[in-house]
């Protein structure tokens, strides 16, 4: 059997436990690296060196400064300094609109997932206070979203930028996107999400929320209490700002100035060892260790430019780069909805750069498309933890699909609009 069409059997089988979830995420991205690895179409050295790659140092090290941040209080900090605006908690729309732009600042600097786990005890503790004015129903799903749409600002932001990186930095002839490659993408979509919900956005889910409020649940009010230390906050505020300083000036690669802002919280006592092992998020880990080695198989094998030439087949002769773009960024919105955003960017995305290339189009470029496609995905709960965490709110999947699937659409208009402009597609 020719070892394109096998490692295509293999990327199948994958595909199937990513939409399916019968084996976890990351264990099946691993052996879907080491299936090529057996099959004889990469070495085992192949399958297993993403492990040590930048990229992953890149996740290793923003994890554990992002669960310093939360671990010191500074995140509180800047929660309940938010609180003191004056109005805030007598109007819900102003509330909601001032949490959201906050979310989406702070989801592309450390984790989307850890952004949302911080401002949903606090959203509680404030609606349980305000006598019924701030309501959990009408903004947690509204936090989930902003998260999500602005996970997309940062390589740090959220997991589908770092397995896309990941494989742009292994793939030759391609360009690593920069820290902050992806932001002027971003903001038109966070526009649009908080016009949104400054507009019909508001009205459409008070009518269609039309569920009593939650009770009480147990992940936002019997959590562990947040015990703010102001001397290591601040320590872990001036080392925050150092790894920013240092993407934008690149001092060093990506992963090494996240390695080392990880091992000065370390060191500074803003989290312990211990506490750093535990909020590490192993799975997104092991999706892009895996991913960067099922890739190196299918591209050596032949695959992506058999899939590749396929596709450009089905678009016609005269496809220009602007309808493939087109198509990838509408497929990966598609697919990262119903399935996991990070597996469908670890499977659009080496298939992307592979047709880039045979357009004379920048790979880069492509990639990105894939990567903020995938990261509009607020039309299901499924696809991202973000969007998951806020099901305690009592949501209906139906309503997921009312209020998520409209803005979904509109973001999905906007950047078919706005990214050809703002990349030079």
């Amino acid at each position: 059997m020719p070892q394109s069409i096998l490692s295509l059997l293999i990327l199948a089988g994958i595909i199937v436990c990513f939409a399916t979830r019968i084996i976890p995420l990351g264990i099946t991205a691993v052996l879907g690296s080491l299936a090529m690895a057996i099959a004889g179409i990469t070495t085992f050295a192949e399958a297993v060196a993403p492990f040590g790659s930048d990229t992953v140092l890149l996740i290793l090290g923003m994890i554990v400064v992002g669960s310093a941040l939360t671990e010191t209080g500074l995140t509180d900090i800047i929660g309940k300094g938010l609180m003191r605006i004056p109005g805030i908690g007598k109007n819900e729309k102003l509330f909601l609109m001032i949490v959201l732009t906050v979310v989406a600042v702070l989801s592309g600097f450390m984790s989307n997932t850890a952004t949302v786990a911080i401002f949903l005890p606090l959203v509680s503790g404030i609606a349980k206070t305000s006598g019924g004015v701030i309501t959990k129903k009408n903004t947690y799903m509204a936090i989930g979203i902003a998260s999500v749409v602005g996970g997309n600002l940062t390589l740090a932001g959220s997991t589908p930028q770092i397995v896309a990186q990941g494989i742009l930095s292994q793939t030759e002839g391609c360009t690593p996107m920069g820290f902050f490659d992806l932001t002027k993408g971003s903001i038109p979509l966070i526009l649009i999400m908080l016009l949104f919900y400054a507009t019909f956005g508001y009205r459409m889910q008070k009518r269609t929320f039309c569920f009593a409020e939650a009770a009480g649940d147990e992940m936002t009010e019997s959590g562990e209490t947040v015990v703010i230390q102001k001397r290591k906050a601040v320590a872990c505020g001036v080392i925050f700002a150092w790894c920013i300083i240092g993407f934008v000036c690149n001092l060093f690669t990506l992963g090494t100035v996240a390695v080392i802002g990880a091992c000065a919280c370390v060191v500074t006592k803003c989290i312990t060892i211990e506490r750093a092992a535990a909020t590490m998020d192993w799975t997104s880990i092991l999706v892009l260790g895996g991913a960067l080695g099922f890739s190196e198989g299918l591209d050596k094998s032949g695959a992506l430019q058999l899939v590749a030439d396929t596709i450009i087949k089905i678009a016609g002769e005269n496809a220009t780069a602007f309808l493939i773009f087109a198509m990838f960024l509408i497929l990966s919105a598609v697919m990262g909805n119903v399935m996991s955003h990070t597996a469908t960017t670890a499977i659009l995305v080496p298939i992307a750069i592979t047709v880039a290339k045979d357009l004379g189009s920048n790979p880069t470029l492509f990639a990105i498309a894939v990567v903020i496609g995938c990261n509009l995905a607020f039309a299901t709960p499924v696809s991202t933890p973000p969007l998951t965490m806020t099901l305690i709110g009592g949501y209906r999947f139906s309503d997921y699909v009312k209020v998520g699937g409209v803005l979904n659409i509109l973001c999905l208009i906007v950047a078919l609009v706005t990214l050809p402009i703002l990349y030079g597609i």
